[in-house]
């Protein structure tokens, strides 16, 4: 059987034999509600999470039984009055009812403890934390649930109560390594806010963040006790962290690094087990935003706007999840919001807005190959094997975001923004 979202709110299973709808479940319960994520398939269940939370949804993660599409159970990333957390919704808006907390990428599953790992959205309104005071929980948090009956194991929040739409909906990793010596299980996230962390993915165990991005303005840092930010206040309502955070909470225009985009946010980082490294493809860049708050609206819950304050670039960088070290990194010239795959062969592949598709090795980082499509790229490649021989295939085509990105290199403007297509490579 094969399980499929709409963007309207239904999961569809098919017969992978005969194509035939084995079943259609509507879960669509809130105006502006969608499935953004692919479902995830695990022994007893299908996991699938809720996105719209910029528009105002109150976001979930649900579990269906794969024979009848019946609902299982379900967790909600925004806890209701009486459950554990929405003590951290302080406002008088019942901010709490169209709080955000979207999961738009699939989560990760571990059946040796039938573990499920999410990663959640940011609160909404996302660029005016005033309008909710509190840590917001649990937007903005890596989610270790369990798997047969959705009760939370742990959590860690990233950035609470955050301002600048730092969501951490993108992968969890899970990975067995060392670390200081000793065997871990993992479980890694390159952040949208410009840290990876690491976690026992057993017990939550806070255990490195280290900066990736170039450069990081919101914050003076995190710290590696706790995993918080090191401005951070559990005494205050509004988080204000560093200058450019606070100067957002008093409506005037501020600028801040990474930007809104993050350093890395839907586009999915790679581990190696052969090199035992984490490649993590980055966007590079600032943002400003201000807040409006005529704009506290359903559908149009976002609370202000954003725009870039100057050319965006991105990286790969190969991070040690052993040590916390950053151990190589490669500029490129334009955006990245396609990933990076990791092959046992040693090579790395990638692919940039201007429609560049290209092959790093995995251990100098230099480029092997690279080919221009001539139209931009927003998916991750997919490598798979046929007749013996390993290939990879990578899909084109830009969202408006994108081409928004675009917009900050002059020479991109002509690009052929919009064209479908795939393309497939022999290695």
């Amino acid at each position: 059987m094969i399980s499929t979202t709409a963007q309207d709110g239904r999961v569809i299973a098919t017969n992978r034999e005969t194509g035939q709808v084995v079943w259609d479940k509507n879960l669509h319960d809130q105006p502006d509600m969608t499935l953004n994520a692919a479902p995830l398939a695990i022994d007893n269940a299908i996991l699938v999470g809720a996105s719209g939370g910029d528009q105002g949804v109150r976001n979930w993660l649900a579990a269906l039984d794969p024979k009848t599409g019946n609902e299982l159970w379900r967790f909600y990333s925004i806890p209701a009055p009486g459950e554990p957390g929405h003590e951290t919704w302080k406002d008088k808006n019942n901010a709490w009812q169209t709080g955000g907390g979207s999961f738009y990428n699939t989560g990760s599953f571990d059946p040796a403890t039938n573990t499920t790992y999410w990663g959640s959205g940011n609160p909404t309104p996302k660029y005016d934390s005033s309008y909710r005071p509190g840590d917001n929980l649990y937007t903005n948090s890596a989610l270790a649930l369990d798997a047969a009956t959705g009760k939370l194991r742990w959590f860690h929040q990233y950035t609470p109560n955050d301002t600048m739409d730092f969501d951490e909906s993108g992968s969890h990793l899970l990975i067995d390594s060392k670390f200081n010596g000793v065997d871990r299980k993992l479980v890694v996230r390159a952040a949208r806010n410009g840290f990876v962390y690491a976690f026992d993915r057993l017990n939550g165990q806070f255990l490195k963040a280290t900066q990736y991005v170039s450069q990081v303005t919101w914050t003076k840092g995190i710290d590696q006790k706790t995993g918080k930010p090191v401005d951070y206040d559990p005494s205050k309502d509004l988080q204000t962290y560093a200058e450019p955070v606070a100067k957002i909470l008093t409506g005037a225009k501020s600028s801040f690094c990474p930007g809104v985009p993050g350093g890395n946010n839907f586009w999915p980082a790679s581990f190696s087990r052969a090199r035992q490294l984490l490649f993590i493809p980055t966007l590079e860049g600032c943002t400003w935003v201000t807040r409006d708050q005529t704009r506290h609206v359903p559908g149009k819950f976002d609370g202000g706007s954003f725009g870039y304050d100057s050319r965006l670039t991105s990286t790969i960088m190969a991070w040690d999840p052993t040590t916390g070290e950053l151990k190589g990194k490669k500029e490129l010239p334009y955006p990245n919001t396609s990933g990076v795959l990791s092959t046992a062969g040693g090579i790395l592949v990638t692919a940039l807005l201007d429609g560049t598709i290209m092959a790093l090795d995995d251990t100098t980082l230099e480029e092997l190959w690279s080919i221009n499509v001539g139209t931009g790229v927003n998916a991750p490649p997919v490598t798979y094997e046929a007749g013996g021989k390993q290939y990879i295939a990578i899909a084109t085509g830009l969202t408006g975001n994108q081409i928004g990105r675009i917009a900050t290199a002059p020479e991109m403007k002509g690009l052929a923004k919009n064209t479908t297509m795939l393309f497939v490579f022999g290695l």
